[in-house]
């Protein structure tokens, strides 16, 4: 089905070059007639961000496949690469395409510059062509502490909130492979893309000669001279005039030298950068310039915690000379979901959150696009959310259309949100706007976050598109940090003849006290007053936030056979504050009375949060605000960092006379599986299983059994000092010749330093 879609589109590709005009299908108008930024391509690039979702993007500002002119790169797992996949592993696409669009008032006049129209395909911000050689996609990390590529050569990764180069200023370089800072000196900095300077390295000629081998690598700018160690697939050797492939004294700051990025923020497990503008000479003089430059830096995260959520920041650069007034941000999107002709489109109100679903296709997941964030308040925003239809204003290709659609003038400032007409089983494109921003002027700056997502469903479960709207807009509300869980406290368990004693956040070397976690990101440990002991004596550098532990949660498991059991959760102890929880108080021990001697146990003590929380406005239709409140879930840390194993024994005994054999009679037969635990599960039981348990033997005893009539059947030894299990020994029934007992009486004998105990046991089959 997937192949058959794009051979279809390639066909429409065909007859769209031969007649130069549009293709358009009744149904489905997909045009896939070469736009302006892709006829001039020469280096188009692409890259798929995210883990637990794949979102495909290109140096030319667009998502989804379309970029590709109907036919996307080919993958093997998949036939060809997914718009945008989820769950990562089900080549499940979503997304045709979708991009940024901004529109504005320059000397009177309406203008609009989109990386993306749905009814034309065009776009107008192309990547700058000095790199096309280079690789116009950057990509770092915040968190692999190797050396990893990023972009074009290995080196560190940046620090968030450090001054990674010395100069004063935290954090001031963006990840475009430019010296932002104006601290790249082509004298010590212009050291090549290998990273390694000519005395370190190694070539076809062997290693470095200041007289005959200079250049060991060849990768040095030197027009004069030829490059002997790449020879071209004709065998001639080429001029080493390039600057793109002679890196090291080119006089260009390339991506990865010393002082080229050196101090930009990583924020992410995987940060990638592009960026475009919609001055390039190579675009039709048609088109009249808003002079904007987009940066496109999208973030994702491995964590669980971010599944289904791929947030993505544009900064709008005003690097003409004129002012843009009145400005419009938007975003066009055609969301494919499944087969594209059976999709329904809504809007959650409450979230700013447009969504499209397939209902016809079992087990199909949704798409959705998140606003999260302008440099303005959000709910004193207009918003235009209209469905596509190929028609103007929205479907128009003139920018006075085009931009009084995003403004919402073509509908008279009312029915901005087309609540109304939501799309079903049909092909869903939308046009989602907001503004105005009233100026941008020359060297200015808009910014705007949005999130891309999916779930396992629309809207029910933790797991649903809806739900990871609500997540995407708390994690963005904590500045994209992960919800902190306080630590485990340390665990001991001791087997007592009251139970199992438990005491927990002991003050021991290497204890961390989970009371004293705190997080800068948390608003309601923010809202105590500042005496108060959340907020009182703040760590070194904290001005925010505050502690945020609330109680300990109790867990306990069994060993069966050698196996652990989930665990279940037996008791919790929380601050006793009128505010979360049940208020009962903390407790740091604990004895389980109801534990069974002879059986293993696991016990564990998990910390867990107070919530956080994130308040959402939004505009009512009488001018009025709104204010929702999303409150986060109470973090917990993990029940296996103190898991604690411990063996409920039974008490040695002191004096003469406490030996007793459990149990007794015993009633062998394969269907004595007794529950706790003594021969094992019916299904893996065998005669070899059989025993009997000998219970609160001195520490060190000896043990005779004999028959009624006095014939000794065995003898064994009971030596805790050499390992046994305190206070009890087990007996298989079989004598010392390796023959099961037969049905009768036995007799016992227990012989210690407190003297000899006698006693008899009963098996009955």
């Amino acid at each position: 089905m997937i192949a058959s879609r794009y051979s279809i589109r390639i066909l429409v590709l065909f007859f769209v070059l031969i007649s130069q005009t549009v293709f358009a299908q009744s149904a489905k108008q997909k045009t896939n007639a070469p736009s302006p930024n892709s006829a001039s391509a020469t280096f188009l690039k692409y890259f798929q961000q995210g883990f637990s979702m794949k979102l495909l993007m290109t140096n030319y500002l667009t998502l989804g496949v379309q970029a590709f002119e109907g036919s996307p790169p080919s993958d093997e797992r998949c036939g060809y690469i997914p718009g945008m996949e989820y769950p990562v592993g089900s080549c499940y696409d979503h997304l045709y395409s979708a991009g940024p669009v901004i529109g504005g008032v320059v000397d009177g006049v309406r203008r609009v510059s989109e990386a993306y129209n749905p009814n034309t395909g065009r776009g107008y911000f192309i990547p700058s062509e000095k790199d096309e050689f280079r690789n116009t996609i950057w990509v770092t990390s915040a968190t692999d502490s190797s050396i990893v590529e990023t972009g074009y050569y290995k080196k560190q990764p940046n620090k968030r909130f450090v001054d990674d180069d010395k100069d004063g200023i935290i954090d001031e370089d963006a990840l475009d492979g430019e010296d932002n800072d104006n601290d790249w000196s082509s004298i010590a900095d212009d050291i090549g893309s290998d990273g390694v300077a000519d005395s370190s390295e190694h070539g076809c000629r062997g290693g470095y000669d200041p007289i005959t081998n200079p250049d060991p690598a060849f990768d040095n700018w030197n027009p004069a001279n030829y490059d002997s160690c790449h020879p071209t697939h004709s065998g001639k050797f080429p001029n080493m005039r390039s600057r793109e492939i002679y890196t090291q004294g080119n006089g260009i700051p390339d991506h990865g030298e010393p002082h080229v990025d050196e101090d930009y923020a990583a924020f992410s497990d995987q940060d990638v950068y592009i960026s475009a503008t919609d001055t390039s000479p190579s675009l039709p003089t048609s088109h009249s310039r808003l002079g904007i430059k987009i940066i496109q830096n999208s973030y994702a995260w491995k964590s669980d915690i971010f599944d289904g959520i791929l947030p993505i920041k544009y900064e709008f650069v005003n690097i003409g000379g004129k002012t843009i007034r009145d400005v419009y941000l938007g975003f066009f999107v055609d969301a494919d979901v499944g087969l594209a002709q059976q999709n329904d489109g809504g809007y959650f109100d409450s979230l700013r959150t447009i969504f499209v679903a397939n209902p016809s296709e079992r087990n199909s997941t949704p798409f959705g696009f998140t606003l999260l964030e302008t440099p303005v308040a959000l709910e004193s925003l207009k918003y235009t959310l209209q469905w596509y239809d190929f028609v103007p204003p929205c479907g128009g290709t003139l920018d006075e259309d085009l931009y009084a659609c995003m403004s919402c003038e073509a509908f008279g400032g009312v029915h901005c949100i087309d609540e109304n007409t939501f799309p079903t089983n049909t092909d869903v494109r939308f046009l989602f706007s907001f503004g105005p921003f009233r100026e941008l002027k020359p060297g200015d700056t808009i910014s705007t976050t949005v999130a891309f997502l999916s779930g396992t469903r629309l809207s029910a479960g933790s797991q649903s598109l809806k739900a990871h709207a609500e997540q995407a807009i708390k994690l963005w509300g904590r500045g994209w940090r992960q919800p902190l869980a306080p630590p485990s406290p340390c665990l001991e368990a001791t087997s007592s003849d009251e139970g199992i004693k438990l005491q927990w956040n002991l003050e021991k070397p290497g204890c961390l006290n989970p009371l004293d976690t705190w997080d800068d990101s948390n608003k309601i440990a923010e809202s105590f007053e500042p005496n108060h002991w959340r907020r009182s004596n703040p760590p070194a550098g904290a001005t925010r936030g505050g502690r945020i532990f609330e109680g300990f949660r109790l867990y306990r498991a069994e060993e069966q056979n050698g196996t652990r059991t989930p665990f279940t959760f037996l008791r919790e102890f929380d601050v006793a504050d009128d505010i979360f929880g049940f208020n009962v108080g903390l407790q740091t021990e604990f004895t389980d009375s109801f534990a069974r001697k002879g059986h293993t146990y696991w016990y564990a003590v998990t910390s867990f949060s107070i919530p956080d929380m994130t308040i959402i406005t939004r505009p009512l239709s009488n001018g009025g605000v709104l204010y929702d409140t999303l409150y986060s879930e109470q973090y917990e840390s993990s029940i296996e960092d103190n898991a604690t194993k411990v063996y409920h024994s039974f008490r040695p005994s002191e004096s003469l006379g406490e030996v007793l054999v459990v149990p007794n009679p015993y009633r062998g037969s394969e269907y004595y599986v007794n529950g706790d635990g003594f021969e094992g599960l019916e299904r893996e039981w065998t005669p070899y299983k059989r025993m009997v348990r000998f219970i609160h033997l001195p520490s060190k005893a000896t043990i005779r059994i004999y028959t009624i009539a006095g014939e000794v059947v065995a003898t064994f030894t009971h030596d805790e000092s050499a390992g046994d299990t305190e206070g009890q020994h087990d007996f298989h029934l079989f004598t010392e010749s390796g023959r099961p007992l037969a049905n009768g009486i036995f007799v016992f004998t227990v012989e210690s330093e407190y003297g000899k105990q006698i006693g008899k046991f009963v098996i009955a089959r």
